[in-house]
């Protein structure tokens, strides 16, 4: 669940929920949360019915996630409707929360804000790239480079839940491949800290 009001509380969530399903536990982010259910046929007639309801003044955004029942530590990735069950899990901490700082991407890079986006069809715009992103993060810039990009969104907590939600989607028909890319070196970019915010390559 994103793209709520800041000022919207687990009980508001709860009660917008209630009329269709049952919520066992929400789990909240700074920028979304994860409402557990026991019941996916009421959780799929809630996103049905919710997806855009107004919660805390905006349009709130509802994607399904998968729980891997192989790993009990991990919480579950959102995908989006109709993308493959392929989103990154998250590791959780004792207390049962997101633990930021395990989590890792397909190349064993810690999570930053940046994001290298690979695996789009050709012709896949900037504009494309910041809309698919934007549900879950604030994107300050896209560098596109053809046939892969660097996207720099506004905290490493959004570029997690960006990636988690979005891994495996079809853009232009072909499937997302995202990891996360270093703030300086040669395998991610260097983000200039200047008015423009453009990325550039780091060395």
């Amino acid at each position: 669940l994103s793209g709520y009001g800041p000022t919207t509380t687990v009980e508001d969530i709860i009660n917008l929920f209630s009329p269709y399903v049952q919520v066992v536990e929400v789990v909240t982010k700074e920028r979304f949360s994860f409402v557990n259910t026991n019941d996916s046929d009421g959780a799929k007639r809630a996103r049905e019915a919710l997806n855009g309801a107004l919660l805390g003044g905006t349009p709130c955004r509802i994607n399904v996630a998968t729980r891997k029942s192989k790993n009990p530590n991990h919480t579950p990735g959102s995908t989006g409707a109709g993308a493959p069950s392929t989103a990154s899990t998250l590791p959780r901490n004792a207390l049962g929360q997101v633990d930021y700082d395990q989590v890792r991407d397909d190349r064993g890079n810690a999570a930053t804000r940046n994001l290298f986006v690979a695996g789009y069809g050709p012709g896949t715009t900037d504009q494309q790239l910041r809309d698919i992103v934007s549900p879950y993060a604030t994107v300050l810039s896209v560098t596109n480079k053809g046939t892969f990009a660097f996207v720099n969104t506004d905290s490493r907590e959004s570029a997690i839940l960006a990636r988690a939600s979005l891994t495996g989607q079809q853009l232009n028909g072909s499937l997302l491949r995202i990891n996360f890319a270093k703030e300086t070196g040669r395998l991610g970019t260097s983000f200039a800290a200047g008015a423009s915010g453009h990325g550039h390559y780091g060395r």
